[in-house]
């Protein structure tokens, strides 16, 4: 009798110890289950964030991309007009088409998803090698651009556009208001004193030193759209 009392309690004991063990395992797994979905809410947000980030950086991107044509046309039609001698337009219209070589083209990129991520880990959530490499492309690129930006800027301190600030006294004599330059050349309203004035070597320097400026930051402006698309097409990829 005692020795099936004891096998009784043996069984009763391995049953209950079982049933702890198979309870504190379903808890586990729901507790994983519950994590996982935590995280993966967190990543489906996250996605949705830079989506709609490098969804406004293509709607800003493609407006500044047409600006930076628009301003290579008018330098274009400038050196045209300035160096033909058959093209008739007057004073005003001319130094009204010299403004675009000192217009800056705007272009601010929306990071605080990225950065946000980028800082509190979650940029893990997304495993991904490809959006990691365009993420640092984009990166790379948008340096790229802020610096050709910069040395625009920088021009109006150093360079062909400062020498030709002290030159001239203000660079506004060769686009807009009148007045004498260094070279006694009177600017106002004489078209061939003008003409000769921006063709002097310094204005030559300068104005074709600002058109490449425009012209390789238009060409960072479609690589940072063609980045950019590939990378909102790579978030929606990974949605699925």
């Amino acid at each position: 009798m005692e020795k099936n009392k004891t096998r009784k309690y043996l069984k009763y004991a391995i049953g209950e110890i079982v049933l702890v063990v198979i309870g504190i395992l379903i808890a586990l797994s729901l507790n994983n289950w519950n994590e996982s979905r935590k995280l993966e809410q967190k990543k489906e947000q996250l996605i949705l964030n830079l989506i709609d980030d490098f969804e406004e950086n293509i709607v800003q991107l493609k407006s500044s991309i047409d600006y930076s044509s628009s301003l290579s046309e008018k330098m274009n039609t400038y050196f045209e007009i300035s160096y033909s001698s058959d093209v008739e337009v007057s004073l005003d219209s001319l130094k009204s088409l010299a403004h675009s070589f000192f217009t800056p083209t705007p272009f601010f990129a929306s990071l605080t998803t990225y950065e946000e991520a980028k800082a509190n880990g979650n940029l893990n959530l997304l495993k991904s090698k490809v959006l990691s490499k365009e993420f640092t492309a984009f990166l790379s690129e948008y340096n790229f651009f802020l610096g050709i930006k910069d040395m625009g800027r920088d021009s109006y301190f150093k360079g062909p556009t400062w020498e030709l600030k002290k030159s001239t006294g203000s660079l506004y004599t060769i686009l807009k208001q009148k007045g004498k330059n260094r070279f006694d050349i009177k600017v106002g309203n004489n078209m061939d004193s003008y003409i000769k004035l921006i063709k002097t070597p310094l204005v030559t320097a300068t104005f074709e030193q600002r058109h490449e400026i425009n012209r390789y930051l238009n060409l960072s402006l479609k690589q940072l759209k063609l980045i950019s698309e590939n990378i909102v097409k790579s978030l929606k990829e990974s949605k699925k």
